[in-house]
C-alpha cells in the first residue's frame, strides 16, 4: 500500500476549506447558539432557585403564622377557663349568698309562727283560765278585768327565772 499524495493533499486541502468555511460562517453562529444555551440554561437554574427561595419563605412564613395560630388558641383556651372558672366562683357565692338568706329567712319565719303560736296558745290559756275562775268563784267579773288580770299573772311568770 503506498500512500497517495495526491489523495492525501486534496482531502487535507478540502478539509481546511471545510474548516475555514465553518469558522468564518457557522462557528460564530454555534458558539452564540451554545452561548446562548447556556445563558438560558444558566437563567433557568437561577429561576429555579429562587422559586425554591420563594418557597422555603413560603413555608417558613407559614410555619410562622401556624405557631402564631396555635399561640393564639392557647391563650384563648385558657382565658375561656379563667372566665368559666370565674362565673362558677361567682354562681357558688351567689348560692352562698342566697342559702343564708334563705337561712335567715327561714329563723325569721319560725320566730314569727313561734311568737304566733304563743299568743294563740296565750289566748287559749286566758279563756280557759277564765272558765276556770268562773267555775271556781261562780261569779263572773266583766271579760276586761279577766284578762288584765290573766296577762299579769302569765308577764309575772314569764318574767321569773325558769326553776328546775
Amino acid at each position: 500500500m503506498e500512500l497517495q499524495w495526491k489523495a492525501l493533499l486534496t482531502q487535507v486541502v478540502g478539509f481546511l476549506i471545510v474548516m475555514w468555511l465553518l469558522r468564518k460562517y457557522a462557528w460564530g453562529k454555534l458558539l452564540a447558539f451554545t452561548e446562548k444555551r447556556r445563558q438560558h440554561i444558566a437563567s433557568e437554574f437561577e429561576s429555579i432557585d429562587r422559586a425554591r427561595a420563594d418557597a422555603e419563605g413560603l413555608h417558613r412564613k407559614y410555619d410562622e403564622e401556624l405557631a402564631g395560630i396555635e399561640t393564639t388558641r392557647r391563650v384563648r383556651i385558657e382565658k375561656a377557663v379563667h372566665e368559666a372558672s370565674a362565673v362558677a366562683s361567682q354562681l357558688r357565692d351567689e348560692a352562698r349568698r342566697e342559702a343564708v338568706a334563705m337561712r335567715v329567712k327561714a329563723t325569721r319565719d319560725i320566730e314569727l309562727e313561734m311568737d304566733k303560736a304563743n299568743l294563740v296558745f296565750r289566748d287559749h290559756m286566758v279563756s280557759s283560765v277564765i272558765g276556770a275562775t268562773e267555775k271556781v268563784i261562780r261569779q263572773r267579773l266583766d271579760d276586761a278585768q279577766h284578762r288584765r288580770l290573766i296577762n299579769e299573772f302569765l308577764d309575772e311568770v314569764a318574767s321569773r327565772p325558769a326553776e328546775r
